[in-house]
């Protein structure tokens, strides 16, 4: 009688294993949903260098689901708008996680826009090669927010920019005033010809004359 008896016992340890399997197994493999409304800073000239553009105080998001860390990056703003958007990636499966919106006390320098950065962006690799070196200080949150994600759903798991409170592009030093018309710009008038005005316009020819 010994043997049924473990039988038994046995069915009902796996009746009671079952619903637990089912729920590890019930989540999905993680999604890459876009992070949308990343600020654009275009690149800019300092002096006669082209200047990579962006933010001066990135901003780090981070999700969190309790006081685990799921994702996490620092935003250093678009060059173009078309640039690639970073992505997080988080389980396919019905939750719900903070997103956590802080901004680096420290200034992220502008670098030079050379042609092995914008081969490295042409070759895929990860955007935070760009941000390589950069240390952000203390990050102070400024907003907290819910991201319920929904299984076989990748819109619930895309998550929208918090502009930060100071979201300020690196731009180059616009100039005083234009710089004078020279006598090798196209369209200057000669050494002593009536002043055309200051964007230096060739005065019409006057109307009702016919040619000879």
């Amino acid at each position: 009688m010994a043997r049924p008896r473990l039988a038994v016992h046995a069915r009902a340890a796996l009746a009671l294993l079952a619903p637990l399997v089912v729920a590890v197994g019930c989540a999905g493999s993680p999604i890459a949903a876009p992070l949308e409304g990343e600020p654009v800073c275009p690149d800019f000239k300092a002096g006669s260098v082209l200047m990579a553009g962006g933010l001066r105080y990135p901003v780090r998001v981070r999700v969190l689901d309790g006081k685990n860390v799921l994702f996490k990056t620092i935003l250093p703003g678009l060059r173009t708008a078309s640039a690639r958007k970073p992505s997080t990636f988080i389980v396919d499966d019905n939750a719900e996680y903070t997103v956590e919106w802080s901004q680096c006390e420290n200034e992220r320098a502008p670098r030079e826009a050379s042609a092995d950065a914008h081969e490295r962006k042409a070759r895929g690799k990860m955007r935070e090669d760009e941000s390589a070196g950069y240390e952000c200080g203390e990050a102070k949150i400024y907003k907290t927010e819910k991201l319920a994600t929904r299984k076989h759903d990748p819109a619930s798991h895309v998550i929208t920019f918090a502009p930060p409170p100071t979201a300020v592009c690196w731009a180059g030093d616009a100039p005083a005033t234009a710089a004078p018309a020279t006598a090798t710009d196209a369209g200057a008038p000669e050494a002593g010809a009536p002043d055309a005005g200051p964007a230096a316009v060739p005065a019409p020819a006057p109307q009702g004359t016919v040619a000879p």
